[in-house]
This record gives C-alpha cells, structure tokens and sequence, in this order.
C-alpha cells in the first residue's frame, strides 16, 4: 500500500528523471548545432585559425566596428613541430571576424613576441638548430602579414635568448620591448589581448 510519503518520493523521482531528461536533450541540440565538422577555414586566412560560425549568437558582432587588437604573445612554445597556438588564436580572431561579416580593413591587428614567443619568430636555419626542425610558424606568420597583421619582437627578448639579428624571420619586425609596443599600440587605440593560460 502506497503511503504519503511513498507517493511524494515517487513525484520527486519523476520530476528529477524529467529534468535530466531536458538537461541530455539541450545537450544534444547545443552540440548537433555546433561540432567540430561545423569548423571553416578562411575566408582570409586559409590553413590556420579555423573557427566556427554563430549566426544566432545571444552577443552579436558588431560588423561596423573597427577592431583594432594587439595581441602579446609570451608563452613557451607547446609542440616545436607545430605553430604556437597563441598565433593560431590571432588567426582565428581575423578569420571569424571576416566571416562574421566585418570589412578586412576594419580587422586591424598588432602582435608582440617576447618570452617564448621568440623562438616563433625564428628563421628555419635557426629554428632547426634548436629544435631539428623546420620552423612551423613560418607560414602562418606569413599569412598574418599578408593580411596586414604587423609582428613586433621585443630585442631586449631576443637579446637575452642568445638570438642573432639575422637569426630573425622576414615578416617580423624590432621593438626596443614589448613593453614599449604594447603601451605605444595602446595610445594608438588598440586594444590589449592577452592570455596567462592556454585555451582559445
């Protein structure tokens, strides 16, 4: 025989069960919306900084604003025999932007290599001497410049990492410090990106 408290149980259970059952269902609508075959290379930069687009997004980009960004990029490299992901994440910034719909001139990026992020910065003879390998940066480096994205190095970094001058790739270009880049970029009104942990 069923008892007040038996019955009450059995409501609780029922609500719990239905709860959790539309906690699995948004689950699974929020990741059939949005997996990793939804990924999009480009459209300005191809082969790196593949991202994923969010026409229903509760905040919406704002496509007529001037997004100007510098990015400072310090981190260690990760794996030597692939591109430091903090430069894939300065890709990604202009590839999902673009395709958000904001104007490329409007997409105006900065970056700053000091630390870790030297050894990006690298030619391939050099890189290859401290890592058996040829630099994997290179290309996307390359690709962010073609896009208009100026890279700085900080020389007091280089300096004190034992790197020649001409040890030093094409695209990127001196800085006295990264100090003295990322407050002058400031006072030219780009905003200062940074990350303390790894993530996108």
């Amino acid at each position: 025989m069923l008892t007040l408290n038996s019955l009450r149980m059995n409501h609780i259970f029922i609500f719990g069960v239905v709860i959790f059952a539309s906690l699995l269902l948004t689950v699974k609508s929020s990741s059939a919306q949005n997996s990793r075959d939804d990924l999009h290379n480009g459209p300005l930069i191809h082969n790196f900084g593949q991202h994923v687009d969010l026409p229903n997004a509760a905040f919406k980009t704002n496509t007529d604003m001037v997004y100007k960004v510098v990015f400072e990029i310090f981190q260690a490299l990760g794996d030597p025999t692939g591109p430091h992901m903090r430069l894939e994440t300065a890709a990604r910034f202009v590839n999902l932007h673009a395709h958000a719909g904001v104007p490329p001139e409007n997409i105006q990026l900065a970056i700053v290599l000091h630390g870790g992020g030297t050894q990006t910065a690298l030619t391939n003879e050099a890189y290859r001497k401290r890592h058996n390998v040829d630099n994997p940066n290179l290309p996307l480096l390359n690709a962010l410049s073609d896009v208009g994205v100026n890279i700085y190095l900080c020389e007091q970094s280089r300096i004190f990492s034992g790197t020649g001058a001409d040890e030093v790739a094409a695209p990127v270009k001196s800085a006295l410090s990264a100090m003295t880049a990322i407050v002058n970029l400031q006072a030219e009104g780009y905003h200062f990106l940074t990350y303390q942990t790894t993530g996108f």
